[in-house]
């Protein structure tokens, strides 16, 4: 199903009112065709180290018009080191070309207990060859080239069980 909301300038509304009367028409949801197609390896040359490959495709056709309403592909990469049984560091990649957006993440743990964790990591958010999702589609600076981060965070998580027994 196409809700007719267009998937930014790369995919304008497809609907049929929208291609008679313009981008501003009224909205038009209609049924589409979609295609789905998900596809995964692993790798895990020691028993520490493990890697994983995703790769995720998603496009929509409208039925009514055989206009594309969007095409996605999303590539993700997983990788864990495990240092000990109770120490991690794991790094994910993802890409979208719809959004031509990357975002990495690193994160280490330490659980030294059932129930007891600590996390640290760090989350980054780029464009990649995209546009800027602070400045509006019209606008002359609103395609970027190159990688352009959007925000980071680097965060901390500490969890500890408590037992109570009677």
């Amino acid at each position: 199903m196409d809700y007719d909301f267009g998937a930014g300038p790369d995919f304008p509304r497809a609907s049929f009112a929208a291609q008679t009367f313009g981008q501003n028409a009224p909205f038009d949801p209609g049924a589409g065709y979609q295609l789905m197609i998900e596809a995964s390896a692993r790798y895990q040359p020691t028993t520490a180290l493990q890697t994983q490959l995703n790769y995720n495709k998603i496009r929509l056709t409208r039925n009514d018009t055989g206009l594309v309403a969007f095409d996605d592909n999303i590539f993700s990469s997983r990788s864990t080191y495990q240092f000990s049984r109770n120490t991690f560091a794991r790094l994910r990649l993802d890409y979208s070309t719809l959004a031509r957006r990357m975002s990495p993440q690193l994160v280490v743990g330490w659980t030294p207990s059932p129930g007891t964790a600590i996390y640290a990591g760090y989350t980054d958010d780029f464009n990649a060859n995209g546009r800027n999702p602070f400045v509006p589609l019209n606008h002359p600076s609103s395609f970027e080239q190159g990688l352009h981060s959007n925000g980071r965070t680097f965060f901390i998580k500490m969890s500890y069980l408590f037992k109570k027994s009677f």
